[in-house]
Protein backbone atom coordinates (compact mmCIF):
# COMPACT_ATOMS: atom_id res chain seq x y z
CA UNK A 1 0.00 0.00 0.00
CA UNK A 2 1.29 3.46 -0.78
CA UNK A 3 1.91 5.96 1.97
CA UNK A 4 2.02 9.76 2.11
CA UNK A 5 3.46 11.48 -0.96
CA UNK A 6 4.19 14.62 1.01
CA UNK A 7 1.07 16.35 -0.25
CA UNK A 8 -0.92 17.50 2.82
CA UNK A 9 -4.18 16.77 0.98
CA UNK A 10 -3.22 13.12 0.55
CA UNK A 11 -4.80 11.00 3.27
CA UNK A 12 -4.49 7.26 3.70
CA UNK A 13 -5.76 5.36 6.69
CA UNK A 14 -4.63 1.85 7.53
CA UNK A 15 -6.41 -0.08 10.26
CA UNK A 16 -5.15 -3.57 10.91
CA UNK A 17 -6.15 -6.22 13.38
CA UNK A 18 -3.93 -9.27 13.34
CA UNK A 19 -5.62 -12.57 14.03
CA UNK A 20 -5.06 -16.26 13.60
CA UNK A 21 -7.13 -17.88 10.88
CA UNK A 22 -8.12 -21.53 11.26
CA UNK A 23 -9.76 -23.81 8.69
CA UNK A 24 -13.04 -23.94 10.63
CA UNK A 25 -13.46 -20.16 10.42
CA UNK A 26 -15.49 -18.67 7.56
CA UNK A 27 -13.09 -15.98 6.32
CA UNK A 28 -13.79 -13.93 3.18
CA UNK A 29 -11.93 -11.10 1.45
CA UNK A 30 -13.87 -8.09 0.16
CA UNK A 31 -12.49 -5.39 -2.17
CA UNK A 32 -14.76 -2.39 -2.68
CA UNK A 33 -14.88 0.99 -4.41
CA UNK A 34 -17.44 3.43 -3.01
CA UNK A 35 -18.42 7.07 -3.24
CA UNK A 36 -16.23 9.49 -1.31
CA UNK A 37 -18.19 10.78 1.64
CA UNK A 38 -17.50 10.77 5.33
CA UNK A 39 -20.12 8.19 6.26
CA UNK A 40 -19.91 5.55 3.53
CA UNK A 41 -17.32 3.30 5.21
CA UNK A 42 -19.11 3.60 8.55
CA UNK A 43 -22.37 2.51 6.94
CA UNK A 44 -20.67 -0.63 5.63
CA UNK A 45 -19.30 -1.39 9.09
CA UNK A 46 -22.80 -0.90 10.53
CA UNK A 47 -24.10 -3.48 8.04
CA UNK A 48 -21.44 -5.95 9.21
CA UNK A 49 -22.31 -5.31 12.85
CA UNK A 50 -26.02 -5.82 12.17
CA UNK A 51 -25.33 -9.31 10.77
CA UNK A 52 -22.63 -10.20 13.33
CA UNK A 53 -19.87 -10.13 10.73
CA UNK A 54 -16.49 -9.55 12.38
CA UNK A 55 -14.00 -7.23 10.66
CA UNK A 56 -10.53 -8.74 11.10
CA UNK A 57 -8.65 -6.26 8.95
CA UNK A 58 -9.61 -3.10 7.07
CA UNK A 59 -7.47 -0.86 4.87
CA UNK A 60 -9.14 2.31 3.58
CA UNK A 61 -7.57 4.54 0.94
CA UNK A 62 -9.13 8.00 0.60
CA UNK A 63 -8.03 11.11 -1.29
CA UNK A 64 -9.91 14.39 -0.77
CA UNK A 65 -9.61 15.31 -4.45
CA UNK A 66 -11.15 12.04 -5.70
CA UNK A 67 -14.73 10.92 -6.01
CA UNK A 68 -14.17 7.41 -4.68
CA UNK A 69 -12.75 5.50 -1.73
CA UNK A 70 -11.18 2.03 -1.89
CA UNK A 71 -11.21 -0.51 0.88
CA UNK A 72 -9.92 -4.04 1.40
CA UNK A 73 -11.42 -6.07 4.24
CA UNK A 74 -10.89 -9.50 5.75
CA UNK A 75 -14.18 -10.58 7.31
CA UNK A 76 -15.11 -13.47 9.61
CA UNK A 77 -18.62 -14.81 8.94
CA UNK A 78 -18.39 -17.66 11.45
CA UNK A 79 -20.91 -16.17 13.88
CA UNK A 80 -23.15 -14.66 11.20
CA UNK A 81 -26.22 -16.22 9.60
CA UNK A 82 -25.26 -14.59 6.29
CA UNK A 83 -23.82 -16.67 3.49
CA UNK A 84 -21.09 -14.98 1.39
CA UNK A 85 -23.39 -14.64 -1.62
CA UNK A 86 -26.05 -12.93 0.50
CA UNK A 87 -23.48 -10.56 2.00
CA UNK A 88 -22.27 -9.63 -1.49
CA UNK A 89 -25.86 -9.04 -2.62
CA UNK A 90 -26.53 -6.73 0.36
CA UNK A 91 -23.38 -4.74 -0.36
CA UNK A 92 -24.21 -4.34 -4.06
CA UNK A 93 -27.58 -2.68 -3.38
CA UNK A 94 -26.10 0.03 -1.15
CA UNK A 95 -26.47 3.32 -3.08
CA UNK A 96 -22.87 4.50 -2.59
CA UNK A 97 -21.21 1.25 -3.73
CA UNK A 98 -19.58 1.49 -7.17
CA UNK A 99 -17.77 -1.84 -7.40
CA UNK A 100 -17.50 -4.72 -4.98
CA UNK A 101 -16.05 -8.22 -5.21
CA UNK A 102 -15.93 -10.96 -2.60
CA UNK A 103 -13.53 -13.90 -2.50
CA UNK A 104 -14.57 -16.93 -0.51
CA UNK A 105 -11.41 -19.02 -0.68
CA UNK A 106 -9.85 -21.32 1.92
CA UNK A 107 -6.94 -19.69 3.72
CA UNK A 108 -3.88 -21.59 4.81
CA UNK A 109 -3.69 -22.91 8.37
CA UNK A 110 -1.78 -20.64 10.68
CA UNK A 111 -1.27 -16.91 10.79
CA UNK A 112 -2.41 -14.74 7.86
CA UNK A 113 -0.90 -11.27 7.86
CA UNK A 114 -1.43 -8.20 5.72
CA UNK A 115 1.76 -6.11 5.84
CA UNK A 116 1.67 -2.40 4.94
CA UNK A 117 4.64 -0.40 3.60
CA UNK A 118 4.69 3.37 3.11
CA UNK A 119 5.45 4.77 -0.33
CA UNK A 120 8.84 5.96 0.92
CA UNK A 121 9.73 2.48 2.19
CA UNK A 122 8.67 0.89 -1.10
CA UNK A 123 10.75 3.40 -3.09
CA UNK A 124 13.81 2.65 -0.95
CA UNK A 125 13.45 -1.03 -1.83
CA UNK A 126 12.93 -0.28 -5.52
CA UNK A 127 15.90 2.13 -5.54
CA UNK A 128 18.22 -0.50 -4.14
CA UNK A 129 17.23 -2.97 -6.86
CA UNK A 130 17.53 -0.35 -9.62
CA UNK A 131 21.04 0.50 -8.42
CA UNK A 132 22.04 -3.11 -9.13
CA UNK A 133 21.50 -2.45 -12.84
CA UNK A 134 19.93 -4.90 -15.28
CA UNK A 135 20.23 -7.75 -12.76
CA UNK A 136 18.19 -5.83 -10.18
CA UNK A 137 15.52 -4.96 -12.76
CA UNK A 138 15.32 -8.63 -13.74
CA UNK A 139 14.80 -9.56 -10.08
CA UNK A 140 11.91 -7.07 -9.83
CA UNK A 141 10.31 -8.48 -12.98
CA UNK A 142 10.57 -12.10 -11.84
CA UNK A 143 9.30 -11.26 -8.35
CA UNK A 144 6.21 -9.79 -9.98
CA UNK A 145 5.94 -12.69 -12.44
CA UNK A 146 5.85 -15.34 -9.71
CA UNK A 147 3.34 -13.36 -7.67
CA UNK A 148 1.13 -12.94 -10.75
CA UNK A 149 1.22 -16.65 -11.54
CA UNK A 150 0.14 -17.57 -8.02
CA UNK A 151 -2.68 -15.02 -7.95
CA UNK A 152 -4.01 -16.11 -11.36
CA UNK A 153 -4.25 -19.70 -10.20
CA UNK A 154 -6.27 -18.73 -7.12
CA UNK A 155 -8.58 -16.26 -8.84
CA UNK A 156 -9.40 -18.48 -11.81
CA UNK A 157 -10.28 -21.34 -9.46
CA UNK A 158 -12.85 -19.01 -7.94
CA UNK A 159 -14.22 -17.03 -10.90
CA UNK A 160 -13.73 -19.58 -13.70
CA UNK A 161 -13.50 -16.66 -16.14
CA UNK A 162 -10.33 -15.04 -17.48
CA UNK A 163 -11.53 -11.47 -17.83
CA UNK A 164 -13.35 -11.52 -14.50
CA UNK A 165 -10.19 -12.78 -12.81
CA UNK A 166 -8.12 -9.97 -14.36
CA UNK A 167 -10.67 -7.31 -13.41
CA UNK A 168 -10.68 -8.53 -9.84
CA UNK A 169 -6.89 -8.56 -9.68
CA UNK A 170 -6.82 -4.91 -10.78
CA UNK A 171 -9.54 -3.93 -8.29
CA UNK A 172 -7.69 -5.75 -5.50
CA UNK A 173 -4.38 -3.98 -6.14
CA UNK A 174 -6.16 -0.66 -6.55
CA UNK A 175 -7.86 -1.09 -3.20
CA UNK A 176 -4.43 -1.69 -1.62
CA UNK A 177 -3.09 1.59 -3.01
CA UNK A 178 -0.82 0.26 -5.78
CA UNK A 179 -2.36 2.58 -8.36
CA UNK A 180 -5.57 3.25 -10.26
CA UNK A 181 -6.24 0.80 -13.08
CA UNK A 182 -8.53 0.72 -16.09
CA UNK A 183 -8.83 -2.13 -18.59
CA UNK A 184 -9.06 -0.44 -22.00
CA UNK A 185 -9.25 -3.45 -24.30
CA UNK A 186 -9.37 -7.19 -23.78
CA UNK A 187 -9.26 -10.05 -26.29
CA UNK A 188 -9.22 -13.31 -24.39
CA UNK A 189 -6.01 -15.32 -24.71
CA UNK A 190 -4.62 -12.84 -27.26
CA UNK A 191 -4.29 -9.21 -26.19
CA UNK A 192 -5.08 -6.65 -23.55
CA UNK A 193 -4.28 -3.02 -22.90
CA UNK A 194 -4.64 -1.31 -19.54
CA UNK A 195 -3.90 2.11 -18.12
CA UNK A 196 -2.40 2.65 -14.66
CA UNK A 197 -2.38 6.01 -12.91
CA UNK A 198 -0.25 6.78 -9.86
CA UNK A 199 1.48 3.42 -10.14
CA UNK A 200 3.39 2.98 -6.89
CA UNK A 201 6.77 2.05 -8.35
CA UNK A 202 6.77 4.99 -10.80
CA UNK A 203 5.50 7.80 -8.53
CA UNK A 204 8.20 10.41 -7.94
CA UNK A 205 10.70 8.61 -10.22
CA UNK A 206 12.40 10.15 -13.26
CA UNK A 207 13.71 7.83 -15.95
CA UNK A 208 14.46 7.91 -19.68
CA UNK A 209 13.00 4.41 -20.00
CA UNK A 210 9.73 2.85 -18.77
CA UNK A 211 10.22 2.18 -15.07
CA UNK A 212 7.62 -0.41 -14.06
CA UNK A 213 9.33 -3.77 -13.86
CA UNK A 214 7.48 -5.24 -10.88
CA UNK A 215 3.96 -4.58 -12.18
CA UNK A 216 4.94 -5.52 -15.74
CA UNK A 217 6.16 -8.83 -14.36
CA UNK A 218 3.02 -9.24 -12.28
CA UNK A 219 0.82 -8.75 -15.35
CA UNK A 220 2.98 -11.07 -17.49
CA UNK A 221 2.87 -13.84 -14.89
CA UNK A 222 -0.85 -13.39 -14.28
CA UNK A 223 -1.82 -13.52 -17.95
CA UNK A 224 0.65 -16.31 -18.82
CA UNK A 225 -0.95 -18.56 -16.22
CA UNK A 226 -4.46 -17.38 -17.04
CA UNK A 227 -4.17 -17.82 -20.81
CA UNK A 228 -1.88 -20.87 -20.59
CA UNK A 229 0.43 -19.19 -23.11
CA UNK A 230 3.66 -17.23 -23.01
CA UNK A 231 2.74 -13.55 -22.73
CA UNK A 232 4.92 -10.53 -23.46
CA UNK A 233 4.04 -7.29 -21.66
CA UNK A 234 5.37 -3.91 -22.83
CA UNK A 235 5.03 -0.64 -20.92
CA UNK A 236 4.27 1.78 -23.76
CA UNK A 237 3.80 4.90 -21.59
CA UNK A 238 5.22 5.70 -18.17
CA UNK A 239 4.83 8.62 -15.74
CA UNK A 240 8.50 8.25 -14.78
CA UNK A 241 9.29 9.21 -18.37
CA UNK A 242 6.97 12.22 -18.24
CA UNK A 243 3.80 10.62 -19.68
CA UNK A 244 0.41 11.34 -18.12
CA UNK A 245 -0.06 7.66 -17.15
CA UNK A 246 1.51 4.24 -17.39
CA UNK A 247 0.11 2.04 -20.14
CA UNK A 248 0.70 -1.67 -20.66
CA UNK A 249 0.08 -3.87 -23.68
CA UNK A 250 0.10 -7.65 -23.31
CA UNK A 251 0.29 -10.04 -26.26
CA UNK A 252 0.26 -13.83 -26.32
CA UNK A 253 3.09 -15.46 -28.26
Amino acid sequence: MSGSTGDPTHTEIALAITGRYFPERRIVLVSVELESNSGSVLEILKLFSKHEVSTLSCIVQSHPDRESVHATLFLDLTDSSLKPAKLLAELKVLPYIRRVELLDLPLTHGEARLVVFTLEEMHNLFRLLRELGEGGLAVMFHMGFKAGEAMAERLFSYFGDNRKSLEYMLLYYESLGHGRFRLERYIDKEYCRLVARELVECLGVRSEKPNSHLFRGLLAGFLSRLWRKEVKVEETRCIARGDSCCEFEARAW
